[in-house]
């Protein structure tokens, strides 16, 4: 039980990486050599890909804790490291609180989550489940998904039809591609059978666009006040629709997981 929970959290955190690790890829191929290859560049890099890869193989059953933990430990003090050198540290200097960078907090607390499911012992628990009751769960889930994977694809498709933005990339349209996928793949095996490899990574991505439409929000606001003009009506419609994708995203993959613990504590009754 450790390893599957140690596992989804691994796996929720690599997915949650994933748009900045593909955001340095885009700029990379986009700049050729003039782009910049930092530490923080590599750092990330590296995390998402060992949070991913360890992530599968605890949900594999192949879990190495103390592995698992010094990638968690390493992932919470790079977050740690960048919400006090980007925010935190800039508004004690500045006397003023800023933009509020969610996602990193989110990721610090669910990382203290997984380093405890690494010690807590977790007992499964063989509770009775009607099986409709637990179609609908799963039912529900998929309907989301199919929600979710309408809205990314009208997100992929403003953004790339339309013109100049003020802070939206094409590289948002490869996001909204992306999670369309995961949003694909939920409705496909999650028809049938939900299973952690794909809740993990949509909950994951999902929260990401979450926090980033806080983000953006409070940015735009701001930058619109400076400016003295409001941006442009499709770049609030952009912003507005990661808003949405979030949270279908969100609701779906809740609506699967419910709907796959049930059914593994059903087989384990069984």
């Amino acid at each position: 039980m450790n390893k599957q929970i140690n596992g989804f959290i691994m796996l929720f955190l690599g997915a949650s990486l994933l748009p900045n690790a593909g955001s340095f890829l885009y700029s990379w191929a986009l700049n050729g050599s003039d782009f910049e290859l930092n530490w923080i560049v590599w750092v990330t890099l590296s995390w998402t890909v060992l949070l991913l890869v360890f992530g599968v193989l605890a949900l594999l059953g192949k879990s190495f804790v103390l592995i698992n933990l010094i990638i968690l430990i390493g992932t919470g003090v790079f977050q740690g490291w960048m919400l006090w050198h980007n925010q935190i540290g800039s508004w004690i200097e500045s006397g003023k609180l800023g933009i509020i960078d969610y996602s990193r907090i989110v990721s610090l607390v669910v990382i203290i989550i997984g380093i405890m499911c690494l010690f807590i012992k977790w007992k499964p628990k063989a509770v009775s489940i009607d099986t409709d009751w637990q179609k609908k769960w799963r039912l529900t889930g998929v309907f989301f998904a199919l929600l979710g994977l309408g809205t990314s694809i009208t997100l992929a498709i403003i953004v790339l039809s339309g013109n100049e933005f003020f802070l939206t990339t094409a590289f948002d349209a490869y996001l909204g591609i992306a999670i369309g996928i995961f949003f694909l793949l939920a409705i496909v095996i999650g028809w049938k059978r939900p299973n952690t490899f794909i809740t993990a990574p949509l909950l994951g991505m999902s929260v990401n666009f979450l926090t980033e439409y806080l983000w953006l929000d409070k940015l735009l606001k701001e930058i619109g006040s400076q400016i003295g003009s409001q941006i442009g009506q499709e770049e609030v419609t952009i912003v507005a629709l990661k808003l949405i994708i979030g949270t279908l995203g969100i609701f779906a993959s809740l609506f699967l997981i419910i709907a796959s613990k049930k059914r593994s504590l059903n087989s384990n009754q069984d």
